[in-house]
């Protein structure tokens, strides 16, 4: 049961301090009060989840079988209208029932292993708000699979083989005489498989390599998208005649475990067809195109597709140096870069990537910290995000996002009694020194600029300090 409040960006032009709709007068500068406030004012989001889960394991006389089922029911409710803070604008209805039944074999004398099973989920949504984003649909998906994998010496072999089929129905909808959904049906299937082998050089270091084939259908949002999206700031539309994406992927990758020194490195290229992204639309004086919703004006924004292709590395390094097994200085490394093959509105950069990432951690951990203390631990982390510039400037979508260095730091202890946790206390502080930055996948990012910074956007959180208790709650049945 959680209430999320929802940013507009809109600013006072005098002053550039933000603004709090639906008042008398309309509209007035927010005060501290305001802004440190836990109640909700429009627009917000109030979710409701409910999920049931039954996972089971039973052992066979030759290998065990899981079975899941499950049920979850989302509801997901927008409020938007100042007028009418009480009433929902959209309101989604999502039921799910999903299922997974899965066997696994013993692994043979000639070591081999295999597994194979069917799962998916049946999935229905209603609409019960004022307004629409995407109609009411059904949506089964059901996928049947292979794998398995055999070592050998020094090698390890694993493969696998996937079957999925997904039936997509949306209902048609008229508003004042004129469609604004079209019934949907759709049919998607594919296949999708993987290939790998690792290669133990010795007990230290290991090599990788994998080539897959995978695909996804498109959703409903990308296809039938056709309203305002508060939770954006975008009015999203979508189209029909969307294709699935398809892949194929590369990717190779080694492993370095000593005792003082772990290391892990990976490569890889992804060649999609059909990558689905979205793009803002220009209106006819080449500006953008806007859509008034409710006295605001939205910037519409459209669901496209085109052949690209990712690649990126990842990097990690841990240093435990023995005998001081209480340290460890642990290192991270990301990125990934994405590309049209041919250029769209003239760029070859796929829009919305995240930028390159460098997290860095000091930490100490000690098991035994007094006779009634364990687990006492203390962090401090660097995250250095790289400016991204490589951004898609076709339609004037996105724009290039600075650096920023966010200092984080943390401790944590366990209070026991008779070797058994009394409850564990765990502080942190998150941008400890308050840098105001974008990240550059916020969608708050592209709100009203502000004219006394001349800044566009909202920013990321500034500094925050949280404190949680964890307390144990057990019990033994006889």
């Amino acid at each position: 049961d959680q209430h999320t409040g929802l940013v507009e960006g809109e600013r006072d032009s005098a002053t550039g301090r933000f603004l709090v709709f639906g008042e008398t007068p309309a509209a007035r500068i927010a005060t501290a009060s305001d802004l440190e406030s836990k109640s909700m004012m429009t627009p917000y989001q109030h979710i409701g989840h409910l999920k049931f889960t039954s996972d089971n394991n039973f052992r066979l006389p030759k290998g065990r079988m899981n079975l899941m089922l499950g049920y979850q029911r989302n509801q997901r409710r927008e409020f938007g209208d100042p007028a009418a803070p009480a009433v929902p604008g959209l309101y989604f209805d999502l039921h799910t029932a999903s299922y997974s039944v899965q066997y696994h074999s013993p692994t043979s004398k000639s070591n081999w292993a295999t597994s194979t099973g069917v799962n998916g989920m049946f999935q229905q949504n209603f609409n019960r708000g004022t307004e629409v984003l995407i109609p009411e649909y059904r949506q089964f998906d059901i996928g049947l699979f292979l794998y398995t994998r055999k070592t050998y010496k020094k090698y390890s072999f694993n493969g696998g083989l996937r079957a999925d089929l997904r039936r997509l129905n949306s209902d048609e909808l008229k508003e004042a005489g004129s469609t604004r959904f079209r019934a949907i049906n759709k049919n998607y299937s594919n296949l999708s498989g993987s290939l790998g082998v690792s290669y133990e050089v010795n007990e230290s270091l290991t090599l990788k390599l994998n080539l897959a084939r995978g695909f996804r259908a498109p959703n409903i949002a990308e296809l039938s998208s056709n309203g305002a999206h508060e939770g954006t700031n975008r009015y999203e539309y979508g189209q029909e005649d969307l294709s699935s994406e398809t892949s194929m992927q590369a990717d190779a990758g080694v492993e370095l475990n000593t005792m003082h020194v772990s290391f892990s490195g990976a490569l890889f290229y992804n060649n999609i067809q059909h990558y689905i992204f979205y793009r803002k639309l220009l209106s006819q004086a080449g500006g953008d195109s806007v859509v008034p919703v409710n006295g605001e004006n939205n910037i519409a924004y459209l669901f496209d597709q085109s052949a690209a292709a990712l690649y990126g590395l990842e990097l990690g390094l841990d240093l435990h140096p023995h005998p001081l097994d209480w340290l460890h200085l642990e290192s991270d490394f990301s990125y990934v870069r994405g590309k049209f093959y041919s250029a769209v509105e003239g760029d070859r950069d796929l829009p919305f990537m995240p930028a390159a990432r460098w997290n860095t951690e000091l930490r100490t951990d000690f098991r035994e910290a007094g006779k009634r203390l364990r687990n006492l631990y203390l962090r401090l982390q660097v995250q250095h995000v790289f400016a991204q510039n490589a951004v898609f400037s076709g339609y004037d979508t996105e724009t290039a996002t600075p650096g920023y260095t966010i200092l984080n730091m943390g401790a944590g202890i366990e209070v026991i009694q008779k070797r058994s946790t009394l409850f564990s206390l765990h502080v942190a502080i998150e941008n400890l020194t308050d840098l105001a930055y974008q990240h550059h996948l916020s969608r708050l990012k592209y709100t009203a600029v502000n004219n006394i910074t001349g800044r566009q956007g909202v920013f990321n959180a500034g500094r925050n300090f949280s404190v949680k208790v964890n307390v144990p709650l057990n019990w033994k049945l006889k």
